[in-house]
């Protein structure tokens, strides 16, 4: 029976949690065992995955702050490795800073492309902490993809990124794209049963508020409709403001007077998001940097005409079931709804598109291929 180890300590919230909550869901049967090592605030989410062949592994020093996790990954981990007789080391967060036994494979998967790109980092304070760690993560990232045996890209745009400064890197990975959770289809009867829902005939946009996802570009187009153009229907924001820009955002919409048009819901429950994705009209997706854009597989999933990103790697996920703009041209999205909005065939249209292309990307087509990949 293979061994196989996968550090979460990084998996704290959000993408990293859901990504392996689909993993362990849809996993494959087959002669392994998974030794999961998670941080003990995160030890409820996966202990219903325990059994013969699943186990938990808690440590205190590893639990603890970045350095004590440093340092036990450094100093203490490559010692239980050995103990337990690993034969595979995962490490989904993409960080690989340990000396594995030299009977373990290693595998890396990469999953965050803002280190790599420069005018996003440039839009954090000069001084910042995010400025920082993205610039420190970019060198820590690349050691770790040499340093690895084997790389997990989940889309052939972040293995194009890293083959420019790794040039043989397509040599020792792959590409797997993330799945889609099924909760998100597009279901007619939970649409028109659902009258309970607060908001209706709006646009929305579902993501964290940050620097590099264009909020403050979309208040310009938003300013725009609605001062030359008379346009009336509003712009749900849903995402945590966690950084300085979601401040700024806040301010913005204040200063254009437009608290009526430009909405901001705050924090959505990941449950709770596909009501808001049925019942929206149309939705925006203007981000200029990810790696997988899951929030943009979710979208397409409800059926809607949505306005795209014309940034890698989302034309490699949206195809032809989504129209495209540039988020830092705020005219361009102005022109795109002037054209779209209340346009039935059009928008039906996309909408069909849009869900043939999202239902390609599946979890349990993810975790085979994951599990044949590390146990290859």
């Amino acid at each position: 029976m293979k061994k196989i180890f996968i550090n979460a300590l990084s998996a704290h919230q959000g993408g990293g949690q859901t990504y392996l909550l689909n993993l362990f869901h849809n996993r494959p049967s087959g002669d392994y065992k998974i030794f999961l090592l998670v941080h003990k605030k995160n030890w409820h989410l996966f202990e219903t995955f325990t059994a013969e062949n699943f186990e938990l592994v808690e440590n205190e020093l590893g639990s603890g702050n970045i350095v004590q996790r440093v340092l036990f990954e450094k100093f203490f981990l490559p010692k239980l490795l050995k103990q337990l007789t690993i034969d595979i080391y995962y490490a989904p967060g993409g960080i690989m800073n340990i000396a594995v036994p030299s009977n373990c494979k290693s595998v890396v998967a990469f999953r965050n492309m803002l280190p790599f790109q420069k005018e996003s980092i440039a839009k954090y304070p000069f001084l910042s902490y995010m400025r920082f760690r993205n610039t420190l993560l970019r060198y820590v990232f690349l050691q770790s993809f040499q340093k690895a045996d084997n790389v997990i890209f989940i889309s052939k745009y972040a293995q194009q990124v890293i083959q420019q400064f790794i040039p043989d890197i397509s040599k020792k990975s792959t590409v797997i794209y993330h799945g889609l959770n099924e909760n998100f289809i597009y279901s007619a009867d939970t649409v028109h049963t659902d009258s309970s829902f607060a908001y209706h005939d709006y646009y929305l946009y579902v993501s964290t508020l940050d620097v590099y996802k264009s909020q403050l570009e979309l208040i310009e187009s938003w300013k725009i409709l609605s001062k030359k153009h008379g346009f009336t229907k509003p712009l749900l924001l849903v995402g945590p403001k966690d950084s300085y820009y979601g401040e700024l955002v806040i301010e913005k919409i204040k200063e254009y007077d437009l608290d009526h048009l430009v909405i901001y819901i705050g924090n959505v429950a990941y449950d709770e998001l596909p009501r808001y994705y049925h019942h929206a009209d149309a939705i925006i997706y203007a981000s200029v940097c990810e790696n997988c854009p899951n929030i943009l597989l979710e979208s397409m999933a409800s059926q809607k005409m949505i306005y795209c990103s014309d940034h890698q790697p989302m034309p490699e996920f949206g195809q032809d079931g989504v129209v495209y703009f540039d988020p830092q041209k705020p005219s361009e999205l102005v022109k795109l709804i002037l054209r779209y909005d209340g346009d039935t065939e059009s928008n039906t249209i996309y909408g069909k598109k849009a869900i043939v292309e999202a239902q390609k990307f599946d979890w349990t087509k993810t975790a085979e291929e994951t599990f044949a990949y590390m146990l290859g």
